[in-house]
């Protein structure tokens, strides 16, 4: 079994995202699977950035807390960075490295302020590499600096024994778009870092070349069977937009926010896609143009974060009011107000619950990977049009911004078996046509604006049967159940698989692990080998009433979320009456690790009441 996980960083803007997706690459050619995650300050380039790339030969969703090599683009990565006032930025990464793992650093850093004797540490010269590729190119120095990170891919590959070729390849298929110029500056980086540590290896430094390789890190060779060809490297923000266009969605309206934007501008790159992406002024006229392309037919949508979902609030209420369907993604990050714009956490489950005024009918969803955000976004056009409602799909930061490999056939399958359901939308109806007609199942016929036989009127007032203004309390009574009466028929028409997935027996297990969104992949990956059930839960709002019945059959139940105050926790408690006695919490802004969550299940266990995590 091969088990690897790298770390890289430097400031933000000097390539971390490349050396990413070049690692990515390299590994996914030698036939392994990939995972990785992106940390980064909230602003535009000089704070600190770094990646987390974690390499198997078995399916990962998730990553470890510690790290068997780290390569840095600068030395304030490693032992941390300190503003104008003195006070921490970070700590450094030093940390971060598992008890014999590998250290690769500049060689203008003092290798004796990094004080672990646990771990090997080699010291690269970036400006010798730079100088000579310069040189050799006819160029300055300042053009080639560029690439450093480059030369913290290449010497991580052949360090853990890769062939230097794959290396050349990743980078031909990374900057397949780019000036043939900047293609084989890369590639003379690359092929000149290799021939520096071959050199070194034969003269100042072969013993630690040596103990990197049979000490630190074992050789990865590649495995026999290589599923290459049919593997898409995805970002985690593709995946809604994928979803969103195997479900035929037309209009994307957007305002820009992290950690958002990503998928809009995904969209916006890829034309073939065939969804029109409209940035208009503020959050309050993307939700007024999404609604008023739903109600002229189009499959509309768009995706923003909490304090955009805020904004958007009145306007929900107003497609709640009138059973216009919609589709919102929202992208979580930290908060209240701004918050923390580029961290992970679970802030608006409550919020989406219970958005805007007054009560109505809506969906709420938590895909808990990529795969998930891929089906359930697309899930979400059909529940919007069969019931007539807004559909809020919870995504987070923890999985828009990770990344890993996906079969080509897992897309495949999903566009395949995907049915558009439009509803009760019709084409021709008869004169006297009720838009808000009472029906037995609350859901009434539905026709694009423009047929003579069916003119109706929207309002945000409360509105009679064909639309108009209405202050009849007997009216009233009607149209508020008709609303708010949908969610039986949802929680009947839904599968199982749509509403939650239960791993294991509850009633065998010592705990029953219950959490949603992004701490589902660590979760799955910490129970492993323990005699723990897992409840995932993908519908949120109406909650499954199944839900209650899982919970009362077993001995013991946790909640595992990303907010300060457990809200499933409270959403479960409000809406069946059980109260999950134990809690594992995290709130600092970082993704959920699969030992530490593994950790806390045993603390549990064992009899704490609550843990909360603070792995960076």
């Amino acid at each position: 079994m091969v088990e690897f996980t790298w770390m890289t960083g430097g400031k933000q803007g000097s390539g971390i995202d490349v050396a990413l997706g070049l690692f990515s690459r390299v590994m996914m050619s030698f036939g392994y699977n990939i995972y990785g995650y992106r940390e980064y300050f909230s602003n535009i380039k000089g704070m600190h950035s770094f990646f987390t790339v974690r390499v198997s030969d078995k399916k990962i969703a998730s990553i470890p807390s510690k790290v068997d090599m780290a390569i840095f683009f600068d030395n304030e990565s490693v032992l941390g960075e300190k503003n104008e006032r003195g006070e921490a930025v970070h700590d450094g990464h030093i940390r971060d490295i598992k008890e014999g793992g590998v250290l690769i650093v500049d060689s203008k850093l003092d290798k004796n302020k990094i004080g672990r004797q646990d771990i090997t540490i080699l010291d690269i010269d970036f400006d010798a590499i730079i100088t000579s590729v310069a040189k050799k190119l006819g160029k300055r120095t300042s053009e080639v600096v560029i690439a450093k990170n480059i030369i913290c891919v290449a010497a991580s590959c052949y360090l853990i024994g890769l062939d230097e070729a794959a290396t050349v390849e990743a980078i031909r298929e990374e900057f397949a778009k780019k000036p043939k110029s900047v293609v084989d500056l890369d590639i003379s980086v690359s092929n000149e870092t290799v021939d520096y540590l071959k050199k070194r290896s034969e003269t100042i430094a072969k013993e630690t070349l040596n103990h990197v390789k049979s000490k630190g890190i074992e050789p990865i060779k590649k495995l026999e069977d290589v599923p290459s060809t049919t593997q898409l490297y995805m970002e985690g923000f593709a995946s809604t937009a994928i979803g969103k266009a195997i479900a035929g969605c037309k209009m994307q309206i957007y305002y820009p926010i992290t950690p958002a934007s990503d998928e809009s501008v995904f969209i916006e790159s890829h034309p073939e896609l065939g969804i029109r992406v409209v940035q208009p002024e503020s959050e309050l006229a993307v939700l007024a143009m999404t609604t008023g392309a739903a109600i002229a037919g189009a499959r509309a949508s768009s995706s923003t974060s909490g304090p955009g979902l805020s904004l958007m609030s009145e306007t929900v209420t107003w497609a709640g009011m009138n059973e216009v369907p919609i589709v919102l993604v929202d992208h979580q990050r930290g908060a209240p107000a701004t918050g923390q714009p580029t961290r992970t956490e679970q802030p608006d489950l409550m919020f989406a619950v219970h958005q805007g005024h007054g009560d109505f009918g809506r969906i709420i969803l938590a895909p808990g990977d990529i795969e998930e955000s891929i089906k359930m976004t697309a899930e979400a056009f059909n529940y919007a049009e069969v019931y007539q409602l807004p559909v809020i799909v919870l995504g987070e930061k923890a999985i828009s911004q990770g990344s890993m490999n996906i079969d080509k056939k897992t897309i495949t399958n999903i566009k395949d078996s995907y049915k558009i359901n439009r509803g009760k939308l019709v084409e021709n109806v008869d004169s006297g046509y009720k838009r808000f007609k009472f029906t037995k199942d609350n859901i009434s016929e539905r026709i694009l604006p423009g047929n003579p036989n069916a003119i109706f009127w929207l309002t945000g007032d409360e509105h009679d049967e064909w639309g108009h203004v209405s202050e009849d309390p007997n009216n009233r009574i009607k149209m508020m159940e008709k609303r708010n009466g949908k969610y039986q028929q949802i929680l009947g028409d839904l599968k199982q698989e749509e509403k939650f997935t239960l791993t294991g027996n509850p009633e065998e297990a010592d705990l029953l692990l219950v959490t949603w969104g992004g701490p589902v992949t660590a979760a799955r990956e910490a129970i492993s080998g323990k005699k723990v059930a897992l409840l995932q839960i993908k519908l949120i709002h109406p909650l499954p009433s199944e839900v209650n019945e899982i919970l009362k059959k077993a001995k013991k139940v946790a909640i595992l979320e990303e907010n300060i105050t457990a809200q499933l926790k409270q959403h479960i408690a409000s809406v069946t009456g059980f109260v999950i006695p134990n809690e594992i919490l995290k709130y600092n802004g970082r993704l959920v690790r699969y030992d530490e969550v593994a950790d806390a299940i045993d603390r549990v266990i064992k009899g704490e009441k609550k843990v909360v995590l603070n792995g960076y």
